[in-house]
C-alpha cells in the first residue's frame, strides 16, 4: 500500500499511526533514533584518518523491524529531496524517533539538511537550530559537509552563533580540530564583539575535546596513550598561545575578559594530572618548551592588577606615570574574569616546584602573593560575590601554605597571614550570604587545624577530641578537584539530567524556541506493548463489477454522505425505472442506453461522479433529435435519472417555488440546431433564456454536489492552439487597445499583450473575481499570451507575479487579482487570462496609479509595469440626452472650464472620420451622447471627485482637421484627456 505523506502528516505518523504503535518497536535490540551508540563511535575513530568506518553497515539494517513500520520509513526517505524545507524536516522527526541507527540513514538526512539550509535567512535559522540539535546526537552524519557550517560575510549574527555550535559538534577528528581551530583565527577578530567572544569560548571547548578525541582514538586503534596525550597537549599550548597574543592587542573588556576566562580552562586542563588507564600510572607532566605557561601567567597577573588597581588620582601626580604605563598595557575586565584569575593564581601559589610552569625565587613569589592578597583585601566590600568567594579561598589556602612552608621569613609570613586573616573576617560578616557562610565555614576549619590570630571571638569554640589534623585540612582546601567541563553531559551516564533540546519534541516550535508553545510542545506516546492489527493498515478491496450492476455494494459513491444515499450510487437502469413511471418516452430511451456496450462504464462514472453528470448515452440519445424542439418530458426524464432518486424530488422541487412546465409551452427548451466553432470560447454567445428551467435546478443541484469539498480548487486557464480561435465579432467591443508588454525575443520566445476592459466586460469579470465593480479604482485586464518560439519548443510554469514597490505619490493596488499558473504552452498555442486590481484610493490626475508585475517562465522573467491612464479610470455615467449635454457645456465657459485643441487630420482616405468615435471610445472609457455625424459627444466621469467631463470632437473634412473642446471643473483633468484623444487620433492615423 501507498502511503501519501506530507509536511503535515509526517510528523503525526511520527507520534500517534498506529504503525509505530507496536511492540517492534526495539526489535531484537535494534537500535533507534539519531545518536551514536558505542560501536558507532568505535567505528568512527577505527579508521587511519579518523573517519567513519563502513565495514558493519549490515549490523544497523532495518532487518527485525515489522513490515509495515519498515515500509513507512522506507517511503519517507525519498521524500529528503524534496524542495519543501517543511517536508524534509519533518522526514527527520519521523527517522529520528522511530527510525533504526544506521550509518545509512544518518548520511542522507545529514546530506538532506545541508542541502535545504542554503534557503531564506528564515529558514535556514530553523533547519540550523535542528542541525544542531542532530549534530550532538550523531556528529558523522554532518562530517563530511564540514565546510558548509563556515561562516560567511553576509551571515547575520543568529546564524553566526549557530553556526559556531555547530562547528565545535564537529570537531571528532584530528583533520576537523585542525580545520576548525584555523577558521576561528578569523572570527576572534570579527567585528561583532558578542561573536568574537563565543570563538573565544570555541577554542577553550575544542581544546577540551581535542584531548577526548585524542585519548579515544588511541584507545580504540590501540595507538600510545602517552603519544596522544602530548598531541593534544600541543593544540593546548597553541590555542593558549593565540589567546595570549590575542589578550595583549586588544582593547575591548570583553573580549579580554573572555581570553583571560578560557585560559582559565586550558591551564586547569593543562595542570590536572591525568591517569593512563593502559599502563596504570599517571600521565608525565606537560612539556612546554615555547614557555607559554609562563607568558599567560605573567599576562594573567598584570590584568587582575590593572583590575583591581585604584582609579587615577589627580592629587598624585607621582604615581600617575606608572598609572599611564598600566592603562596602555592592558584594560579591566568584568567580574567573571576577575575570579578567574585569582583561581589560576591560588592554584599556582600551591603548585609544587616540580609541577610550575613558572619557577621564580621564593622571594618574588612572596612579593607577587603579598601584592595579590593587599589588592584584594584593599577592594573586598566592591567586589562581587563571586571575585569574594575566590578571595575567601585564596586567603585560606595561603594561610595553609604559611603554615606548611616554615622556611619562609618571618616577616613576609606574618604579613600574609594577616591579609589572609583579615579577608577571611570580612567574608564572615559580608552581607552576600554565600560569601558569609563559605568564610564561616573555611575559617572553622582553619582555626581548629592550625589556630587563627585575630578575630576569633565571633567563632564557634570546638571540643578538644575532635581537632582536625594540616593533612586533613589540606586534603579539604588545597587537594586537586575534578576540573570543570564545558561539554554536554551524556544521557546515557546521567539519565536523569536532560538538556533543553531534550525537553521538547525534535523538529517542532517549542524545541527552537526552547519552551513550550502552545500543542506543539505534546510528548511523544510510548511504545505500545502489543501489535497493532494489520486491518488498519490494508487497502480497501476492490469493488465487484456485479455488484456495481445488481446495486448491493454500500460504498455510496465518491460524494455519498450518510446511507440514506444509497439510490445515488445504483446503476442507470434503477434510475430508468423510477422516471419509467412518469413517462413512457423517457423509459424507452433509457433502456436503449442500457442496451449499449459501453453502458458498464457508464454506470461507473455515474456511480463515482454522483448527480447531474451527462453520460455518453444520455448524449447519444437526444443527438439524433437535435434539429427538433425537445420535449418537456424528456427534459424531466433527464432531470430525474441523472438527479438522486429520493422520493422526495418532486417535493423539492415544489419547495424552491418552481411550477413543473405546462405541455406545448413555450418554456420547453430548444437545443440550437447548430453549434459555433468557438461557442466554448464565446460564453457571451450563449442565450441563457433557452435553457430549461428544470435543466437550470438541476444544474445548480449537481453542481452544489459534484463542488463539495472543491471550493479552494483552482483551474489552470484554457489553451488552445492559435488556429483554431475564431475572432469574435464584438471583440473591440468595451475594450481598449491592445499593448504589447512582451517581445518574443526578449521573453525567449514568449508573447504577451494586454488591453483595459470597460463596460459590461469590466463589470462582469470584476464579479467574477470578487471585486466591486461600484469601485472606481478597480481595473480589470485582459492579457494574451502566446508561444512564439521559433525552435519549436514548449513553455513551462508560466505565470505572472505580482511585486510591490512604488515611488512616492504613486498609487499601489491595494488588492490583486492573480491568474493560475499555466503549466504547459507548447508551439502556437495561445492563452487568455484576466487581472483584478483594486488601488488603494482613486485620483483624478494622470499616471498616479501603477501595478508592477513579473510574467515568469522556465525561459525567464519580464518585469511589466501597468500604469492606466485617467481615461481608463473614467466611469461611464448614467444615459444622458443631448438636450442635457449640451446644457452642461453651455455652464461651462469659465477660462479653467474649458479646453480647446485643434488636431491635423493628414488622412486621403475619408473613412477615417467615421472611425474616430471607435478609436476614442477604445482608449478612454467615455459614454457617446447621440449619433456621429462627422461632430461627437462624449461624457465620462472623474472617478475621484466624481465630476462628469464633457468631450467634443468637431471634425472639418475640407480643412482636414478636429477641434477638440473639453469642458470640465478640473483643469489638470481636462488636459490629460485632451492629450488621450489626441493619442488615440495619431494611433487611428497610423494604422
Amino acid at each position: 500500500p501507498y502511503y501519501p505523506i506530507t509536511s503535515g502528516n509526517v510528523s503525526e505518523l511520527s507520534r500517534d499511526n498506529p504503525v509505530l504503535a507496536t511492540d517492534s518497536g526495539k526489535p531484537g535490540g535494534s537500535r533507534f533514533g539519531f545518536r551514536d551508540d558505542v560501536d558507532a563511535v568505535k567505528d568512527t575513530y577505527s579508521t587511519s584518518n579518523g573517519g567513519v568506518s563502513t565495514t558493519d553497515l549490515d549490523a544497523d539494517e532495518d532487518g527485525d523491524l515489522d513490515e509495515d513500520h519498515k515500509l513507512l520509513l522506507q517511503s519517507s526517505l525519498p521524500l529528503l529531496k524534496s524542495r519543501n524545507s517543511a517536508v524534509v524536516l519533518a522526514v527527520c522527526s519521523l527517522q529520528y524517533y522511530c527510525g533504526v541507527a544506521s550509518i545509512k540513514t544518518r548520511s542522507a538526512l545529514g546530506k538532506a539538511l545541508v542541502r535545504i539550509h542554503r534557503d531564506r535567512r528564515e529558514i535556514q535559522y530553523v533547519v540550523l537550530v535542528s542541525i544542531r540539535t542532530l549534530v550532538k546526537e550523531c556528529p558523522s552524519a554532518f562530517s563530511p559537509f564540514l565546510n558548509d557550517f563556515f561562516v560567511k560575510g553576509m551571515d547575520p549574527s543568529f546564524t553566526r552563533m549557530i553556526k559556531l555550535d555547530i562547528l565545535v559538534s564537529l570537531c571528532i577528528d584530528p583533520a576537523a580540530i585542525e580545520a576548525i581551530l584555523t577558521e576561528l583565527r578569523t572570527y576572534v577578530r570579527h567585528n561583532d564583539r558578542a561573536f568574537a567572544c563565543a570563538s573565544i569560548r570555541a577554542v577553550g571547548k575544542i581544546t577540551e575535546l581535542a584531548r577526548v578525541v585524542y585519548d579515544r582514538r588511541a584507545f580504540t586503534a590501540g595507538l600510545d596513550a602517552s603519544s596522544a596525550r602530548r598531541e593534544a597537549n600541543i593544540i593546548a599550548l597553541n590555542c593558549l598561545s593565540g589567546l595570549v597574543t590575542l589578550s595583549e592587542f586588544s582593547r575591548n573588556q570583553l573580549v579580554v575578559g573572555e581570553c583571560a576566562e578560557t585560559m582559565q580552562r586550558i591551564l586547569a586542563q593543562l595542570w590536572s594530572r591525568g591517569y593512563d588507564s593502559i599502563n596504570g600510572t599517571d600521565f608525565e607532566i606537560v612539556t612546554d618548551p615555547s614557555r607559554v605557561q609562563e607568558r599567560a601567567l605573567k599576562r594573567l597577573l598584570l590584568i587582575l592588577v590593572r583590575s583591581l588597581s585604584p582609579e587615577e588620582d589627580d592629587n598624585t601626580d607621582e604615581e600617575k606615570p606608572e598609572h599611564d604605563k598600566l592603562k596602555t598595557r592592558t584594560v579591566r575586565v568584568p567580574g567573571n574574569a576577575i575570579s578567574s584569575i585569582v583561581w589560576v593564581i591560588g592554584e599556582w601559589f600551591i603548585l609544587s616546584k616540580a609541577r610550575s610552569p613558572w619557577n621564580i625565587d621564593l622571594e618574588k613569589k612572596a612579593c607577587i602573593q603579598l601584592e595579590t592578597l593587599r589588592l584584594l583585601s584593599r577592594c573586598f566590600p566592591e567586589l562581587n560575590s563571586g571575585i569574594k568567594l575566590q578571595a575567601v579561598h585564596l586567603a585560606s589556602k595561603m594561610l595553609l601554605m604559611v603554615k606548611a612552608n616554615a622556611h619562609q621569613s618571618s616577616s613576609t609570613s606574618s604579613k600574609v597571614s594577616a591579609l589572609c586573616e583579615f579577608i577571611l573576617a570580612m567574608g564572615r560578616v559580608d552581607v552576600a550570604q554565600d560569601v558569609r557562610d563559605r568564610s564561616r565555614y573555611e575559617s572553622n576549619i582553619l582555626q581548629v587545624a592550625m589556630g587563627l590570630s585575630h578575630d576569633t571571638s565571633s567563632m564557634q569554640s570546638t571540643p578538644g577530641s575532635n581537632l582536625i589534623s594540616l593533612e586533613q585540612a589540606k586534603s579539604m582546601l588545597l587537594y586537586e578537584k575534578p576540573t570543570a567541563s564545558s561539554l554536554p553531559l551524556d544521557g546515557k551516564e546521567f539519565g536523569s539530567i536532560k538538556n533543553e533540546t531534550d525537553l521538547f519534541r525534535f523538529g517542532t516550535l517549542s524545541s527552537v524556541v526552547c519552551h513550550k508553545v502552545g500543542g506543539s510542545s505534546l510528548p511523544l506516546p510510548k511504545w505500545s506493548d502489543a501489535n497493532s492489527p494489520s486491518a488498519l493498515r490494508d487497502p480497501p478491496a476492490p469493488e465487484d463489477d456485479n455488484a456495481l450492476m445488481n446495486g448491493s455494494h454500500e460504498a455510496g459513491g465518491l460524494y455519498s454522505s450518510s446511507s440514506g444515499d444509497k439510490s445515488s450510487s445504483s446503476d442507470e437502469s434503477a434510475s430508468d425505472e423510477s422516471s419509467s413511471e412518469e413517462t413512457d418516452d423517457s423509459s424507452s430511451e433509457s433502456d436503449d442506453s442500457d442496451s449499449d456496450g459501453n453502458n458498464d462504464v457508464t454506470e461507473k462514472l455515474s456511480n463515482v461522479f454522483g448527480n447531474g453528470v451527462v453520460t455518453n448515452s444520455t448524449f447519444s440519445a437526444h443527438s439524433s433529435k437535435l434539429e427538433r424542439p425537445a420535449p418537456c418530458n424528456s427534459v424531466e426524464s433527464s432531470s430525474s435519472s441523472s438527479s438522486s432518486s429520493d422520493t422526495d424530488s418532486d417535493s423539492d422541487e415544489s419547495s424552491e417555488g418552481i411550477d413543473p412546465p405546462d405541455d406545448g409551452g413555450d418554456s420547453c427548451a430548444k437545443f440550437p440546431s447548430e453549434l459555433s466553432v468557438g461557442i466554448i470560447l464565446e460564453m457571451d454567445a450563449a442565450n441563457q433564456t433557452q435553457i430549461p428551467m428544470q435543466f437550470s435546478k438541476q444544474a445548480s443541484v449537481a453542481s452544489s454536489q459534484i463542488a463539495a469539498g472543491l471550493e479552494d480548487l483552482v483551474m489552470s486557464p484554457l489553451v488552445v492552439d492559435k488556429n483554431d480561435i475564431s475572432q469574435p465579432l464584438n471583440d473591440i467591443e468595451d475594450s481598449g487597445p491592445w499593448k504589447d508588454i512582451v517581445k518574443p525575443e526578449l521573453g525567449g520566445g514568449l508573447f504577451a499583450k494586454m488591453r483595459f476592459l470597460h463596460g459590461s466586460k469590466r463589470t462582469k469579470e470584476a464579479q467574477v473575481m470578487g471585486l466591486d465593480p461600484a469601485n472606481p479604482s478597480t481595473v480589470c485586464l485582459e492579457v494574451h499570451i502566446e508561444n512564439m518560439r521559433t525552435d519549436a519548443g514548449t513553455l513551462r510554469h508560466v505565470r505572472l507575479v505580482h511585486r510591490g514597490g512604488t515611488g512616492n505619490g504613486i498609487i499601489a493596488p491595494s488588492r490583486v487579482i492573480s491568474p493560475p499558473e499555466i503549466p504547459i504552452l507548447k508551439q502556437g498555442q495561445t492563452t487568455s487570462i484576466f487581472i483584478g486590481l483594486t488601488f488603494a484610493s482613486a485620483t483624478d490626475r494622470d499616471g498616479m496609479v501603477l501595478a508592477k508585475f513579473d510574467i515568469k517562465s522556465d525561459r525567464g522573467s519580464s518585469p511589466v509595469e501597468i500604469r492606466p491612464s485617467l481615461g481608463e479610470l473614467l466611469d461611464s455615467p448614467n444615459s444622458m440626452s443631448q438636450s442635457e449635454f449640451d446644457k452642461a457645456c453651455t455652464e461651462l465657459q469659465g477660462i479653467h472650464q474649458r479646453i480647446t485643441s485643434v488636431v491635423s487630420v493628414s488622412s486621403k482616405n475619408d473613412d477615417v472620420y467615421g472611425k474616430i468615435p471607435i478609436a476614442i471610445l477604445q482608449h478612454l472609457n467615455l459614454k457617446q451622447v447621440g449619433k456621429w455625424t462627422d461632430k461627437g459627444c462624449f461624457v465620462g466621469t472623474l472617478p475621484a471627485s466624481r465630476n462628469n467631463v464633457y468631450v467634443v470632437i468637431e471634425c472639418n473634412t475640407l480643412r482636414k482637421t478636429c477641434e477638440i473642446i473639453v469642458c470640465g471643473n478640473n483643469a489638470m483633468a481636462s488636459n490629460s484627456i485632451i492629450g488621450l484623444v489626441k493619442q488615440a487620433l495619431q494611433q487611428l492615423l497610423k494604422s
